[in-house]
């Protein structure tokens, strides 16, 4: 057998080991996660206990629950207190509203008094209402003629051979061609009727420029006398501290709708409270599922047979059975550590028994291993023993080494008899210093020599 053939051998069992100890650690950290899953609902289990303890609230002479307890009653009364003010608050906020509305409405009467007793305002006011008809009529009117004469003059610049004279400015003053090119620009002209059509197209820009000037200018008209009115109401609004009270007013409503929000929102903390949903609730009911932990069994199982719930008495079983699981697995722990030492133990001895065999090896151009696959197998089993060193086993696998029969060029070949792979044999056994014995397992090697 060819060294590189055990060599091989060994990197197998040696990669086997790995393998079974990469999956052993692989396990080990599933367990441990496993564990840590385990614990994490058993808090939850507390909480949700606690959380049925705190929503019933039953009596009982423990101080500590009891102080969780009416942590919890104080909570709800000062957000039913809360409510309750912001009730008051709001119901003063809308008598505040309707008294502002009045004053609105009583300065509103007196700024149109005073409006309709000054002349000049009533003929400002309508001519106000003279000019906003008319500009709604010619905002109509222009908005129509627009529509149409866009849709009309969308036509010529659709016609590429109409758009070609117009560019090359035929009929104007300025246009300038060759004999044979004017030619074809009248044949062109003639074919779109060309002189008729820009007649129009000039027509229909006119009257889109004067639809718009008369829009324009009867918006100024309004414009301006709605400036002019504007100014004379602004005047009397002043007068009379009407911009004062609409502030007043707008202020008002912000303030109500804001304690409106405030209301619901204490409204709705209370009903999460009530439900054990809240972020308060749940501050109590962790430090009371801290204080549930550290109880025995035997107690938590007396507290919560004050309530009336049976979804604690489920969850108290939960509790027994994961705590049983997690002993369970912990006891597992203990064992597959004790399994990942040993892979660990035999993967390094394999791993030395490979360098001391490489250290060792002789060039196989000049020896061989005198062994078979099976009894090779045999011999590196051994090392799957804790009490075998990689030394004896490789010491017994040197001793099968002996020199390769090989046929040179010359015609002489080198062989070795068997009385010299005895003698070999024998001297390398005594030169190893081990023995073997039935007792010692595994092939029962050992040594008190190294290399």
């Amino acid at each position: 057998m060819q060294p590189k053939k055990i060599e091989r051998n060994i990197e197998d069992k040696l990669s086997g080991v790995n393998v079974s100890l990469t999956k052993a650690k692989k396990e080990l950290q599933d367990s441990r996660q496993k564990i840590v899953d385990m614990k994490n609902e058993q808090v939850e289990i507390y909480q949700k206990i606690a959380t049925i303890y705190l929503l019933e609230s039953p009596k009982n002479d423990d101080v500590q629950i009891q102080k969780f307890i009416r942590q919890l009653q104080e909570l709800c009364r000062n957000l039913e207190d809360k409510s309750g003010q912001l009730d008051h608050v709001i119901e003063d906020y809308n008598q505040k509203m309707a008294e502002v509305l009045l004053r609105l409405d009583e300065l509103t009467t007196k700024k149109i008094m005073q409006l309709e007793s000054d002349a000049d305002y009533v003929s400002i006011f309508n001519h106000y209402n003279e000019a906003k008809l008319a500009l709604t009529s010619e905002t109509k009117n222009y908005n129509a003629s627009k529509q149409e004469f866009l849709t009309k003059l969308a036509q010529y610049h659709k016609n590429r051979y109409y758009n070609y004279l117009v560019n090359r400015r035929f009929g104007e003053s300025n246009y300038k061609a060759f004999g044979i090119f004017r030619k074809l620009d009248a044949w062109v002209a003639r074919f779109v009727n060309f002189s008729e059509n820009y007649k129009n197209q000039i027509i229909l820009e006119a009257l889109i420029k004067e639809s718009k000037l008369r829009f324009e200018n009867k918006k100024n008209v309004y414009e301006q006398i709605s400036k002019q009115k504007e100014q004379k109401e602004y005047k009397v609004e002043k007068s009379l501290k009407l911009p004062e009270t609409k502030m007043e007013l707008a202020q008002t409503e912000q303030d109500l709708a804001d304690y409106k929000k405030q209301k619901l929102e204490t409204e709705n903390t209370l009903e999460e409270v009530r439900k054990g949903e809240s972020f308060q609730f749940r501050t109590i009911s962790n430090q009371l599922a801290k204080l549930f932990q550290e109880q025995t069994f035997n107690k938590l199982t007396d507290l919560t047979l004050q309530t009336q719930s049976k979804e604690d008495d489920a969850l108290l079983e939960r509790i027994l059975e994961l705590n049983q699981k997690i002993k369970d697995t912990e006891a597992y722990l203990i064992t597959l550590l004790k399994t990942i030492r040993e892979l660990e133990n035999t993967y390094h001895r394999f791993e030395q028994a490979l360098y001391i065999f490489k250290e060792n090896n002789i060039p196989s151009s000049l020896y061989e291993f005198n062994l078979s696959s099976s009894k090779l197998d045999d011999l590196l089993n051994n090392l799957f023993n804790s009490r075998v060193f990689p030394e004896s086993i490789i010491q017994t696998l040197l001793a099968y080494r002996v020199v390769r029969q090989e046929t040179h060029s010359s015609g002489w070949s080198v062989s070795s008899s068997s009385s010299s792979r005895s003698s070999s044999r024998s001297s390398s056994s005594r030169s190893s210093g081990f023995r073997s014995s039935s007792s010692s397992g595994g092939g029962g090697f050992k040594t008190t020599n190294s290399f």
